[in-house]
């Protein structure tokens, strides 16, 4: 995914995608304002089925609501050990969760899910 670094606080990135902008904890070497950076974005924590809502829009969206990271996914596979595969973009994002039969019903769905940590990693290291 291609965002935008506006500024950065610590290991903290303030950033801008084609989707809305938001923050996001930085893995990485050395990051500069002001530059493009060809990223993975990882949601490292384990969710249950609450944690997502459905969406009536069917697009992507980031953006921080309060101190957290809003994102608006699409649900592509869901296995037996709980393993939630999304698209955002053009990127994939893989959400362990709690195992829930309902996830099955929400396959090819847009869904917001709201997280405290993104953390972004470099695709040119």
């Amino acid at each position: 995914m291609k965002i935008y670094v506006e500024k950065v606080l610590d290991e903290v990135v303030y950033f801008s995608t084609d989707y809305g902008r938001a923050k996001g904890i930085w893995k990485g070497n050395n990051i500069q304002i002001d530059k493009v950076y060809y990223v993975e974005m990882d949601i490292d924590m384990l969710c249950d089925y609450d944690s997502f809502v459905l969406c009536d829009t069917k697009e992507y969206h980031i953006e921080m609501v309060d101190e957290n990271i809003q994102l608006t996914l699409l649900l592509l596979e869901y296995d037996e050990d709980g393993c939630a595969t999304f698209q955002f973009g053009d990127s994939i994002i893989e959400i362990e969760t709690n195992f829930d039969e309902r996830f099955y019903a929400l396959k090819n769905s847009y869904v917001i899910i709201s997280v405290e940590k993104l953390n972004i990693y470099d695709e040119n290291i």
